[in-house]
């Protein structure tokens, strides 16, 4: 069954689940104020703020559907959560509708937490997330790139 929108969907990199969300997701609207939150955010909309619940919200900018306008605030945001997650934190990644944004977030965490290709996440994020994740070609485009600055020992920034 295609799942239009999200509520703490899990998806798996190493050891590890992580959850992508919608903003506008009816069972977030139900569940939100009665689910514990997660010890991250990260969130990818400017409309989640006032409505972000995580104990530690982190926001980037990335308002349109193409390479996000804080590139390397987001490398940094994603090296941290993969650091946080490690260590036991609960994360959740979000922006409104919880595929394009959300899902190319979820590609670069597992490049950094699972060791993924740029390819092999693109792959994982659309099995064992969401299909429809990463759809437009301007972020596939970006998550390609990210690799180079988010593989293991990379320090580069783009």
């Amino acid at each position: 069954m295609l799942k239009d929108r999200h509520w703490r969907t899990g998806y798996r990199v190493g050891d590890h689940t992580v959850w992508g969300t919608s903003l506008d997701s009816p069972e977030r609207r139900l569940r939100a104020p009665h689910a514990e939150s997660a010890d991250f955010g990260l969130y990818l909309d400017e409309r989640w703020h006032g409505e972000a619940d995580a104990r530690r919200p982190y926001f980037v900018s990335w308002p349109r559907l193409e390479a996000p306008v804080e590139a390397t605030l987001l490398f940094t945001r994603v090296r941290e959560a993969a650091q946080e997650v490690r260590n036991g934190a609960t994360l959740e990644v979000a922006c409104f509708g919880g595929h394009g944004r959300t899902g190319s977030a979820l590609a670069c965490l597992d490049m950094v937490l699972g060791g993924a290709t740029a390819e092999e996440a693109l792959t994982r994020v659309r099995r064992e997330y969401c299909s429809r994740a990463v759809g437009a070609p301007e972020l596939e485009r970006f998550v390609r790139q990210a690799e180079q600055s988010l593989a293991p020992g990379s320090a580069r920034m783009p």
